[in-house]
């Protein structure tokens, strides 16, 4: 497995699992009626994920016995394409995430905004991988 795959897979599930204990946490506050604010919530889940994908990819590149050279014209498109399709997921989330404003309240609007960064980071990731996966 390359070095940037695993890269990846740190990072996808990562983002997978931290943003989705905060918005398991935002659905439940949600549900129950309770404010959701932002300042403890996501700030945790910020610094979480940063310490959680520093900490792994460091510790990936520590164990890693191969170098780490410059992009090849292969990990290009795959990086090329995986964001391309990202942006698209990043688009139709966003203006999904807009509607939400007529229905639900500034606060939660903000979370499906949140949300949409979320899912395309996990498209993006999702895509490196499947594009690794399909070229070997």
């Amino acid at each position: 497995m390359a070095l940037r795959e695993k890269s990846a897979w740190i990072s996808f599930w990562t983002t997978l699992v931290v943003y989705g204990a905060y918005f398991a946490y935002v659905g439940q506050a949600a549900a129950a009626g309770r404010p959701v604010g932002f300042a403890g919530p996501l700030t945790t889940c910020i610094f979480v994920l940063v310490v959680l994908q520093v900490g792994l990819q460091i510790a990936m590149a520590a164990l890693n016995r191969e170098p780490r050279g410059p992009q090849d014209e292969r990990e290009r498109l795959i990086d090329l394409t995986a964001s391309t399709r990202a942006f698209y997921v990043l688009q139709v989330a966003a203006m999904g995430a807009a509607v939400t404003v007529y229905f639900f309240d500034k606060t939660l609007m903000a979370n499906a905004v949140i949300l949409a960064l979320a899912l395309s980071e996990l498209a993006r990731h999702g895509g490196i991988i499947l594009g690794y996966r399909r070229a070997c």
